[in-house]
C-alpha cells in the first residue's frame, strides 16, 4: 500500500500511534521498525540507542532513543516484552533506517509477552491505511514540505 508517497508494504503488522511496523518472524521475536512516514517526519536519521539486549520493555516505554537534525525521540514500544536484540547495524550506520525502513533498517526484536493479544491491537491493510491517513490529518503532513523526506516502494 502507497499513501502520499509513502510505502506501507501489506505483509506487516503496524502500531500507528508509534510509526512502528512489526513483522513476526520464525522464531517468534517480533521484528520492529519505523515506518516510511516516521521516517519522513523524522527527516535524516543520524543516531539509534536501543536499549540492552535482555532487558525488560514495558508496553508504551521506550526501547531506544532515535536523534535526527535538531532533536530526538524515544521509541516506545507497542508491546510488553524482552529485547531480544537490536540491530547492530543500524547502530553503527543509522542512514540504513532512512534508507531501507522495511528491510535492513529494523531496529529491535522483542520476545512479546502475549502475541495473541497483540495481534488483535496492531493493523494490517486497509485499516492500517486509514489510520495513518487519518494521523497524517492530524500531524498537518505535507509530503511537499522542506525537509520531507519521502520514502517510496
Amino acid at each position: 500500500m502507497n499513501l502520499h508517497g509513502l510505502a506501507f508494504p501489506d505483509d506487516l503488522l503496524y502500531a500507528p500511534e508509534h510509526n512502528l511496523w512489526l513483522r513476526e518472524e520464525a522464531d517468534g521475536c517480533l521484528t520492529l521498525g519505523l515506518t516510511a512516514y516516521g521516517c519522513a517526519l523524522y527527516g535524516q536519521i543520524f543516531a539509534f540507542t536501543p536499549k540492552r539486549d535482555g532487558q525488560r520493555i514495558e508496553q508504551n516505554r521506550s526501547f531506544g532513543v532515535v536523534e535526527f537534525a535538531k532533536a530526538a525521540s524515544s521509541a516506545r514500544s507497542p508491546l510488553s516484552g524482552i529485547l531480544h536484540s537490536s540491530n547492530a547495524e543500524v547502530v553503527r550506520r543509522p542512514a540504513l533506517i532512512n534508507q531501507d525502513c522495511y528491510g535492513s533498517g529494523w531496529l529491535v526484536r522483542l520476545i512479546a509477552d502475549d502475541l495473541a493479544l497483540l495481534k488483535t491491537q496492531l493493523l494490517t491493510g486497509a485499516a492500517a491505511r486509514q489510520a495513518f491517513a487519518e494521523r497524517m490529518t492530524r500531524d498537518g503532513f505535507d509530503p511537499q514540505a522542506e525537509g520531507v523526506q519521502v520514502l517510496g516502494d
